[in-house]
């Protein structure tokens, strides 16, 4: 059963999309930070830097939203500068393309884009897209002929995976209603003033639930009165053949998803097999490295390696989709020898990824055996919304160790017996540096030696690596 939960908190909107109890995809939304994406605002260009071939946006938020050259509609590709035609002070319609993720701003651009059940709108384009889900050439090819003769002149259309189940009038209902809406947006941003909100995208659970339309699914459990409501009326309007139950409570724990969620915390990820891999998000990339583990196979080193090796893929498939990772990705598959087992490795790879809704694309294996792909990043990772920077270690997972500690206390108190003639010294820190002091005899080799009085005070607000030296002469 393919079953979709929408469980409403005070702080969180949490989606879980499973199949046969087994979560495949896992969104969370902050109440007090939704995402602005597909958002159009009126924008007023801040400034322009013709180095970055970029312009700064104010939309109203509270950072500036961030126009690259090439999206900007109407410039040539062969045009040396941004700044011949987007000026400060000026008035600019634009849409949101990504959120601000963590230190980047929110990233917009001119090029409009309106999605609808079963095709996306794209005004001032003749482009005709599909979405690459739809794998039939006939039905492609009968697609994009029923685009390209029902859709108005100097209006670009992709065509959604959900518009392969349904006829040419809703097709062309579809096409009509977003056409109507982007009048209505034209006409609104020519009273409105900047920076300002003009039109403001379908809410997370409308959104989620028309975009994962096209997979058939069974039923929409949802744990909030309101919403149950607007996702009943929806569905009847859309003339869905899905059931929606209100179900009171914690859906997230009721349905054993919670623990599913715990684990996309974890680096490790252990697979059936015995082999395991790790997960490592940094700013700039994720790099995946695949472990046989405990697996040690039944027959040949090669075979162990290239079964671990697909059993991975998989995994990682998954793993992306359920994170929420994007950006660049770099996996560090076990070394196999044969071309051909790398061949059969990229193939399943390339299949397990056809099912992500976000566009991901295969580089192939770098020179060092490394494979490259990338996934579209819209928003930021699971684990953003669901963790926080550890006021110990800074994020970085690390502390300064015990022993380069004790060696930076003693170095204080050797500098200031050093320059001044001290009678007493004060250690100021928390318990940790405490134990440290008390573990390495810190304070009786000193007050042996120097005949110095030393004494330590506990205070737990300082940080873990943090310490202060006082003295008194």
């Amino acid at each position: 059963m393919k079953r979709i939960l929408f469980d409403i908190s005070d702080k969180f909107y949490q989606v879980a999309y499973l199949e046969d109890g087994l979560l495949i995809e896992y969104h969370v939304e902050n109440s007090d930070k939704k995402s602005i994406v597909g958002n159009i605002y009126k924008g007023k260009v801040k400034n322009t830097i013709k180095g970055m071939q970029s312009a700064f946006i104010d939309i109203g938020i509270d950072k500036n939203a961030y126009l690259f050259v090439n999206d900007v509609k109407g410039i040539p590709e062969s045009s040396s500068s941004i700044t011949k035609y987007v000026k400060p002070g000026q008035d600019i319609i634009v849409q949101v393309l990504k959120d601000s993720i963590g230190l980047k701003n929110p990233r917009v651009t001119t090029n409009i884009s309106l999605p609808g059940k079963y095709v996306v709108l794209m005004p001032d384009s003749d482009h005709v897209g599909i979405s690459h889900r739809i794998e039939d050439e006939k039905k492609r090819m009968e697609l994009i002929n029923i685009a390209k003769r029902v859709k108005p002149d100097n209006v670009g259309i992709i065509i959604r995976t959900a518009a392969q189940h349904v006829g040419e009038e809703e097709f062309e209902r579809d096409i009509a209603d977003l056409c109507k809406l982007y009048e209505d947006i034209l006409n609104k941003s020519k009273v409105a003033g900047s920076p300002g909100l003009i039109y403001e995208e379908e809410n997370f659970i409308t959104k989620y639930i028309r975009d994962l339309s096209s997979l058939m699914v069974d039923e929409i459990i949802v744990n909030d009165a309101e919403e149950y409501k607007r996702i009943f009326d929806y569905i009847k309007k859309e003339g869905l053949k899905i059931s929606v139950k209100y179900e009171d409570g914690d859906l997230v724990g009721l349905y054993g998803i919670e623990k599913q969620v715990e684990r996309l915390l974890s680096k490790k990820v252990w697979l059936k097999s015995g082999g395991f891999i790790i997960i490592d998000e940094t700013e700039a990339l994720t790099v995946i490295d695949v472990n046989t583990g405990k697996y040690t196979g039944k027959s040949s080193l090669q075979e162990t390696i290239l079964k671990t090796n697909i059993e991975a893929a998989k995994e990682i498939a998954l793993q992306l989709r359920l994170r929420d990772i994007g950006g660049i990705i770099v996996v560090d598959f076990i070394d196999m020898d044969s071309d051909n087992d790398r061949q059969k490795l990229l193939k399943v790879f390339e299949e397990s990824l056809k099912s992500d809704r976000s566009k991901c694309s295969v580089l192939g294996f770098t020179r060092l055996g490394l494979v490259e792909m990338t996934r579209k990043r819209v928003r930021s990772n699971v684990s953003e919304y669901l963790q926080e920077k550890c006021d110990c270690c800074k994020g970085t997972g690390c502390i300064v160790s015990s022993d380069m500690m004790q060696l930076r206390i003693n170095r204080s108190i050797e500098r200031i017996l050093r320059n001044t003639n001290a009678k007493k010294i004060t250690i100021t820190s928390n318990r940790r540096v405490q134990n440290i002091i008390e573990k390495s005899n810190i304070i009786e080799k000193y007050m042996g030696k120097y005949g110095v009085e030393i004494s330590t005070i506990c205070n737990s607000k300082l940080d873990t690596d943090e310490f202060y030296v006082d003295y008194q002469l």
